[in-house]
């Protein structure tokens, strides 16, 4: 059914990087608790859900008018992800993202995550080309998606609490930043090869 299964390590990378929806679970977990944070991930679950129909359906709506929209998308997610690679390396924003965010509802999460471009990128560059082939297709790997933000999420309200209350002493916000970049420019590479491939 599925060519290649590479996709799920690029799905982890691009849903751990550091992002405005990581950042308010792990505010939210270090201000409220983890126990009051889990009633946020569905609402994030249900931003990628949405994000990635709303784009995939107008990316099938426009290819008759657009033939090489889906090239420009994949070449757009590949300028994205360096683009973002270089933003995390050189910045560092999960304690000011915290004092920013203190307001924690399900709505805002939702928003963050569908307002995100990680949506498009994974849309065009991350989720396999099988899963637009039949609803079936479609579920499983929507599935996957859900099974593989579960511990991204769990990882954020862990982690993050744990690094915004100073507990990790040894480890800093610029090396978690730097280590992201690192790794999303590795699972990426198959997103880059997609490009000249198509």
């Amino acid at each position: 059914m599925i060519e290649s299964w590479f996709f799920v390590v690029a799905l982890f990378a691009v849903l751990l990087i550091p992002g405005p929806a990581n950042a308010l679970l792990a505010s939210s977990a270090y201000h409220q608790g983890i126990a009051k944070t889990i009633h946020l991930i569905p609402a994030e679950i249900l931003g990628y859900l949405y994000g990635i129909a709303m784009w995939a359906l107008l990316i099938h709506l426009s290819m008759p008018v657009w033939p090489n929209l889906m090239h420009w998308l994949h070449f757009m997610s590949a300028i994205y992800v360096m683009w973002l690679a270089f933003h995390l390396w050189k910045s560092s924003q999960l304690r000011k993202q915290s004092q920013l965010n203190l307001l924690f509802k399900p709505s805002k999460v939702f928003i963050h995550t569908l307002k995100n471009p990680k949506v498009i990128l994974l849309t065009v560059g991350v989720l396999p080309v099988e899963t637009w082939d039949s609803l079936g297709s479609y579920v499983f790997i929507m599935g996957i998606v859900c099974l593989s933000l579960l511990p991204c999420a769990l990882f954020w309200m862990y982690f993050g609490r744990e690094l915004l209350a100073g507990k990790l002493k040894q480890i800093s916000t610029d090396q978690i930043y730097k280590g992201s970049a690192l790794l999303l420019m590795i699972c990426m590479l198959p997103v880059v090869y997609r490009i000249f491939m198509a």
